[in-house]
This record gives C-alpha cells, structure tokens and sequence, in this order.
C-alpha cells in the first residue's frame, strides 16, 4: 500500500472507526491510542468551549454530537483555536437537527462560541478613544461585535430551555473593556442599526449615520434620529465600543 493510501485509510478509520477499517497492518491496541488521544483532544475543547450546551446533554448524546462533527466535519483552519469555530460551522452549516437537540442549538453555540472570538481578536492599534461623537469619524471597535438571536440564548441554563423562539428578536453587542475582559450588552434595535450601519460603512460621521438610520426609519424625522443617536453614541464611546482613526 502507498504511503499516501496509508494516511488516508490511517486518518478516516480515526474520525470515523465505526465506517473505516483500520490499516490491515496496524494493531488495533495501537490504533485506539490514536483514536482516543484525537477524539478527547476535540471533545475537550469543544467541552470547555461551550460549556452551557454541554450541560444540556447527557454524555451519551454529547458524545454522538462531537463524534458526527470529528467524522464529518473538515476543518479549514490547522489551529486548536479555531476548534470551536468550525464546530458553529459544522452545526449552522452541516448537521440536522434531531428530536433531542434543543432548538436552539445552533444559536447557543454561537453565542458561546463569539465570547472567545472576542476575547482573541486582534487589535491593530489603528484606533483610538473616541471624545467628541458629534464631529469625529465613527468606528466600531475591532474587538466588538453585534449578533441577533431569536432565542434568549443569554438566560439559557438547565432548568430554562425555551421551545419557542421570541416574538422579538434580541440583539447583543459583545466587546472587550479597557481592562480586555469580555462583556455583554442589551442593544435596543435603533442601536443595533447605527453599529450596523458603521460596520458597513465605518468611518461616518454621527450625521451621515443619521442620514443612513432616516432611509430605513422614515418615521423618525432627522432631528429625533439625531438626539436618540447622540445618546447612544456618547454610551458607546464611554465603552469604547465605538472609537475614531488614529491620524
């Protein structure tokens, strides 16, 4: 058998041992530490990666939910890190729901899974503090980032699995403080917008932001736009959620 085959049969019989025969001329008590030693690697990141959902699941179902994503997943990235990221891939983009899964599954993991996506993000440097919101060009903080969610994923727990989405989605900005630790905060959807809208177009000045909120709320004349906006911007920037170029 070429090397090539080898490491093909060697590495499909490790994701998948129960559809791949191992290598005629490897011992199965060798194999099963490569088994083993693989499978407990991913387990645990994922275990310590999402420790709610985990919750959720006996070890049973749990270990049949890693073991199709380490079958039938493949990963982009050769980086442990990006292990729980390929795993919200895997769900959003791969896996069926079953009947025990909760459905709300794949919007938990994400939410879990962009805490340490936040907490990893590179800074270059290129922005700064943010004081004067009226005239300075507005950016949102490269460590920030805005989700939406159908279900309360932030008051997810054992005891509290919701079955039904909410009428109302729930929008979060996650970001990190001054001193780089991890935070969550309750956007209203007029807030959610303006970071939207920065995002798309970063570096709009608070009235050119008005501008783009009035064309998808027409019901608010500029003026009120303008003052609900001043707020928000002015709490953003305290946070440094929102910060200005670095001339």
């Amino acid at each position: 058998m070429q090397f090539q085959q080898l490491q093909k049969q060697f590495s499909a019989h490790i994701r998948d041992p129960e559809a791949n025969p191992r290598p005629a001329d490897v011992e199965d008590r060798r194999m099963k530490i490569y088994r083993e030693l693989f499978f407990n690697n991913v387990n645990g990141f994922l275990e310590s990666g999402f420790p709610v959902l985990r919750s959720l699941y006996d070890d049973q179902r749990w270990q049949q939910l890693v073991r199709r994503f380490f079958a039938n997943h493949h990963a982009t990235s050769p980086y442990f890190l990006d292990i729980s990221k390929e795993f919200v891939l895997f769900l959003a983009q791969q896996y069926e729901l079953q009947h025990s899964d909760p459905p709300f599954l794949q919007e938990l993991a994400h939410y879990e899974w962009v805490e340490l996506a936040v907490s990893t993000a590179q800074d270059s440097g290129q922005l700064k503090p943010l004081f004067n919101v009226q005239k300075q060009p507005l950016y949102m903080s490269e460590t920030a980032q805005v989700v939406c969610y159908h279900f309360p994923v932030q008051t997810i727990s054992v005891d509290n699995q919701p079955q039904q989405a909410d009428e109302q989605p729930s929008y979060i900005c996650v970001y990190r403080d001054q001193q780089d630790e991890v935070q969550f905060l309750a956007l209203n959807m007029m807030t959610a917008l303006l970071l939207d809208a920065l995002s798309q177009q970063p570096g709009m000045t608070l009235a050119q932001v008005c501008e783009a909120l009035q064309r998808q709320a027409p019901q608010f004349n500029y003026q009120q736009l303008y003052q609900g906006a001043l707020q928000i911007a002015e709490q953003l920037a305290q946070r440094q959620v929102l910060q200005t170029l670095d001339c």
